[in-house]
């Protein structure tokens, strides 16, 4: 009786979902804090663009000499 009840025992510690062990593992860990750096860049680089998005420059005065 007391063998089937560790035998019982360590079954049920060993088996676990996936999806909980996971929030244990390293990759899964690694894969969250990439992809939530991936989102803060994409915000902050106003959606990728190589540029920041500025009001359109007015063309410089006719008079003005180009160097």
């Amino acid at each position: 009786m007391n063998e089937m009840k560790h035998h019982h025992e360590h079954l049920h510690h060993q088996y676990r979902p996936y999806w909980k062990r996971a929030h244990q593992d390293w990759r899964f860990v690694l894969g969250v804090l990439l992809m939530i750096g991936a989102m803060v860049i994409y915000v902050m680089s106003q959606d990728l663009a190589l540029r920041p998005r500025l009001q359109p420059q007015q063309p410089p005065p006719s008079g003005a000499v180009a160097k």
